[in-house]
């Protein structure tokens, strides 16, 4: 089962966070569950390979120096350990001084850490931003002075040689990428996105490990100037008592769920789908001001998010009936999405049935979607006729 939500903090950011022990630390808004990513993937099976990132690493440690109980943890066994050993003399460094901040002043945590992890650029040894087509860095960061902060992070990771650390830990980045490949990835079927729907992801998906981050996992996305956009997970590591890292395929509902979203989001960006905007708008508008409650509570903030993600879940339902997923799980997942207020997920997943049935006919997902915008108008035609009783 996948549970989906967003931080819903002072800031709203775009990035979302997964705990796999929710237990442990809650945001402002709890987030029940979100979002892990696929790398690498184009049109027919490739090797889906997790990597360790040395920016992410830096982000993380420094995050649980400063003492951010998500980064904190304690789960990576014996990495926790070398690297409290080999950091304990930096723990008053201004740069941990500034991290507290920067928390306490604008709520830099979780997933924000992580969207500047995935902005950063090392050129020899020197840390700077990225430059993007869009500006994808979390809004938690907007009003921070950047320059500052990277005159911080580059004292930091020059007085501590942070390179050397993370070269000496290589072993260990070893295995966690080869055992997330050995017990999730393996599991999952890539072709069939491409049979589905008949063309290429429209995003770059890459698998993190952040071996500091616990049960912590988070997503982030930047746009470089002209490429795609590049979309993260950063999944956490934790090992057990053997220091044996512990995935397994509770991540594959996720996983399948977002890799979706490559295939299905950008049918609603007005740019480059101008014509479907204006036929879906106002009935997709009908349809969420009518479920805004709920779809808020979700930190679905917008007509065009409510649409992606019933598609986005529909899709799972398809990968999992043309998977053979046993009966009583799929009926789950489509009762929860009904509880979930998206209420035409049943008469959804019918429609996306026949797509895959009449493949032939219409080629790819993008010649369908026509269908999908008049699927839409007619449900919300049908349930404003409802509210003819209080005529």
């Amino acid at each position: 089962m996948y549970y989906e939500n967003k931080d819903n903090s002072k800031k709203s950011c775009k990035y979302r966070t997964i705990t796999l022990k929710n237990h442990f630390y809650k945001m402002k808004k709890v987030i029940l569950f979100f979002a892990l990513f696929i790398a690498c993937l184009y049109v027919k099976a490739q090797s889906i390979v997790p990597q360790a990132n040395e920016n992410v690493e830096l982000m993380s440690i420094l995050s649980r120096m400063a003492g951010f109980p998500e980064y904190s943890m304690d789960m990576a066994g014996q990495y926790i350990k070398d690297m409290d050993s080999y950091f304990k003399d930096n723990t008053e460094h201004p740069a941990v001084q500034y991290m507290k901040e920067l928390r306490n002043n604008y709520g830099i945590s979780y997933d924000a850490v992580m969207s500047m992890a995935v902005h950063l650029k090392n050129q020899d040894g020197v840390l700077s931003l990225i430059e993007e087509e869009t500006p994808e860095l979390d809004d938690r960061w907007t009003d921070v002075d950047k320059d500052k902060f990277l005159s911080y992070l580059n004292n930091f990771y020059n007085d501590t040689k942070f390179n050397e650390f993370f070269k000496a830990h290589n072993d260990i980045y070893e295995k966690g990428i080869k055992s997330f490949q050995k017990n999730v990835t393996s599991s999952f079927n890539v072709d069939w996105y491409s049979d589905f729907y008949g063309n290429e992801p429209q995003e770059n998906y890459t698998i993190i490990i952040g071996f500091c981050n616990g049960g912590g996992n988070y997503g982030a996305e930047r746009q470089l100037k002209g490429e795609k956009k590049d979309v993260y997970a950063i999944v956490g590591y934790f090992v057990d008592e053997e220091d044996t890292p512990m995935y397994n395929n509770r991540f594959l509902p996720t996983l399948i769920h977002e890799f979706n979203h490559s295939f299905i989001n950008h049918y609603l960006d007005e740019n480059k789908y101008p014509e479907h905007v204006r036929q879906l708008e106002a009935a997709a508008n009908v349809l969420y001001m009518n479920s805004q409650i709920s779809m808020s509570q979700q930190a679905y903030g917008s007509w065009q998010t409510m649409i992606n993600e019933s598609l986005v879940r529909a899709a799972v339902i398809c990968y999992m009936l043309d998977n053979e997923f046993k009966t009583e799980d799929i009926r789950s997942v489509l009762l929860e999405q009904i509880q979930r207020n998206f209420r035409w997920m049943p008469e959804l997943v019918a429609l996306l049935r026949k797509y895959e049935k009449k493949h032939s006919k219409y080629g790819n997902f993008e010649n369908f979607y026509p269908e999908i915008i008049d699927f839409f108008k007619d449900f919300a035609k049908s349930e404003n006729e409802r509210f003819d009783v209080l005529k």
